[in-house]
């Protein structure tokens, strides 16, 4: 998986005239989704302790397949009224916000199990850095072209 990063400042210098203000009013949008999904992921941690503990996982996959059925349980919970203060050792986290730093006794997760990756890495080899920051810049520049048109 890949992630969505901002233009930098020297992209941004790099861009035409009319294009600099798309650009950082694209930054501005990535940031607060961000900043929502940080949100999200700080009200399922606090519902479901799992999540907290989870540790490192060698299956992508099934990461995604857990946090999609806890979205679903919590969603449910949320339709039946349940009250996620009533459940013991819950605790309200809004990720990346100040106020809600990491708790100092919350122990570190460890591997719990979970096998080390032994050998390279299965990169095609195509997959260069420069390749990624070309492709990386591109897809920003289609995102900013279809939420922000000329």
């Amino acid at each position: 998986p890949y992630t969505m990063r901002p233009f930098s400042e020297p992209e941004i210098t790099k861009a035409l005239v009319n294009d600099q203000e798309r650009m950082r009013k694209f930054n501005q949008r990535l940031s607060s989704v961000r900043i929502s999904a940080e949100h999200a992921f700080g009200v399922l941690k606090g519902r479901f302790l799992s999540l907290r503990v989870m540790g490192p996982h060698d299956d992508v996959q099934e990461i995604y397949r857990v946090i999609e059925a806890l979205m679903i349980l919590h969603n449910f919970c949320i339709e039946h009224d349940d009250q996620p203060e009533d459940i013991y050792d819950y605790v309200l986290r809004l990720d990346g916000d100040a106020d809600n730093a990491e708790d100092p006794d919350e122990e570190d997760s460890g591997n719990f199990g979970c096998e080390d990756i032994i050998g390279e890495a299965q990169i095609p080899g195509h997959e260069t850095d420069s390749w990624l920051k070309i492709q990386g810049y591109r897809k920003r520049i289609v995102l900013l072209n279809e939420l922000f048109p000329i």
